[in-house]
């Protein structure tokens, strides 16, 4: 008798062993899946297929908190570092006034928040209008600064599709720099397509956002 009770004891320490660490694994798991989806959204961000000054552009911008940048006296909201920060503090140097055509082709400003819609090349998500407006407000302040434009694909699909849409798109932003009274100041606008794309086509589309974006730089 005695022997049946240490032997059902055990049993019962062994079942409660069991369940804990079953558990226990699944706690793990969930807590593994919300740190893949955390990654997931925080993937993306983008860079410019030449020699990048600044920003991220172009679908799906990075979230990050805003921080106010002085416009000689005017406070624009936009990332610190990021286009509008950059190309004032670029401005405020003076180094524009005696820089040459070769010396400014290869250093761009990628936009952090001009998002179009998958696939559009007219329609803007929400919020992408602040940073084209405070563009305007840069150009304005510096009314002997020009511009050219610069639109960008990733490697997949067919090139000249590509090509079409990112020239399509630097197309409308110019058209919309335009109507804040900026035409004047934009030289040209371009679609380099996947020309300058870094990223493989196989690779995930968080990956190859970095090849999609708009840009701006400034030229003679």
């Amino acid at each position: 008798m005695r022997k049946l009770v240490i032997c059902l004891a055990i049993a019962t320490v062994a079942v409660s062993c069991k369940k804990i660490q079953a558990g226990g694994n699944k706690n793990t798991l969930k807590l593994e899946e919300g740190i893949e989806r955390y990654s997931d959204d925080h993937q993306g961000g983008e860079s410019h297929g030449h020699e990048a000054a600044a920003g991220h552009g172009s679908e799906h911008a990075e979230k990050k908190a805003q921080v106010s940048i002085d416009l000689n006296g005017v406070a624009l909201k936009g990332f610190a570092n990021g286009m509008e920060d950059s190309m004032i503090k670029y401005l405020k140097s003076g180094q524009y006034a005696s820089a040459t055509e070769d010396g400014l082709k290869n250093t761009w400003y990628n936009f952090d928040n001009v998002n179009f819609k998958t696939g559009s090349a007219n329609q803007l998500e929400a919020g992408s209008h602040d940073q084209l407006d405070n563009l305007a407000k840069i150009l304005k302040a510096y009314p002997d600064a020009k511009i050219k434009i610069g639109g960008y694909t990733d490697k997949t699909g067919d090139e000249a599709k590509n090509l079409k849409l990112s020239q399509e798109r630097a197309n409308f932003i110019k058209a919309e720099l335009s109507k804040l009274g900026a035409t004047a100041q934009i030289v040209s606008a371009e679609g380099y397509g996947s020309q300058f794309a870094h990223v493989d086509a196989k690779a995930s589309d968080s990956e190859r956002a970095s090849d999609r974006k708009m840009s701006v730089r400034f030229t003679k």
